[in-house]
């Protein structure tokens, strides 16, 4: 028997819960966005249309260029101001804090498409996208979570003060 069809096996033999409080939450995010976008279309005031356009950019400044490419990756230095900013950004678009989106997106990468990927394409499309969010975590990504180590978020003092308001 192959890894690819042992890791097969296990997938099929783990029965992920259902996070209810989650599901609600973002299905309440979702359909509250529905109705905002009916009033953004028919009722907002062209201030509202462009503070909405600014708030989308900087949102996903926060997601990319921060939480992404900065803190995940490594792939620039920032100094303190630009750091605080995007933090602020990524804390706008209510993407979790950036310690989890971070350390998840790490984890991604080192075991992409395996069971111990927090959103493994292989479980579907949906999954990938959303129901990882939705489900409880697979065995295996707790347990590499902990063999990834991400001590340099948590040096950054910006990472750190986010993570603290977040958690308590």
């Amino acid at each position: 028997m192959s890894y690819t069809q042992i890791e097969e096996n296990e997938t099929k033999q783990f029965k992920a819960k259902i996070l209810w409080p989650n599901v609600f939450i973002i299905s309440t995010l979702h359909i509250t966005a529905l109705y905002g976008f009916y009033l953004f279309l028919f009722w907002a005031k062209w201030q509202t249309i462009g503070f909405t356009l600014v708030l989308y950019v900087l949102s996903g400044l926060g997601v990319t260029a921060g939480s992404h490419r900065l803190w995940s990756h490594r792939s620039y230095k920032a100094k303190l101001p630009l750091r605080i900013l995007l933090a602020a950004f990524h804390t706008i678009a209510c993407q979790r804090d950036i310690y989890e989106w971070s350390h998840d997106h790490r984890i991604h990468h080192k075991y992409s498409e395996t069971d111990s990927d927090p959103h493994n394409v292989r479980r579907g499309f949906f999954f990938a996208h959303v129901g990882w969010l939705l489900l409880d975590r697979h065995p295996k990504v707790i347990e590499k979570k902990k063999l990834i180590n991400c001590n340099d978020l948590l040096s950054d003092p910006v990472v750190y003060y986010q993570r603290k308001q977040v958690v308590s």
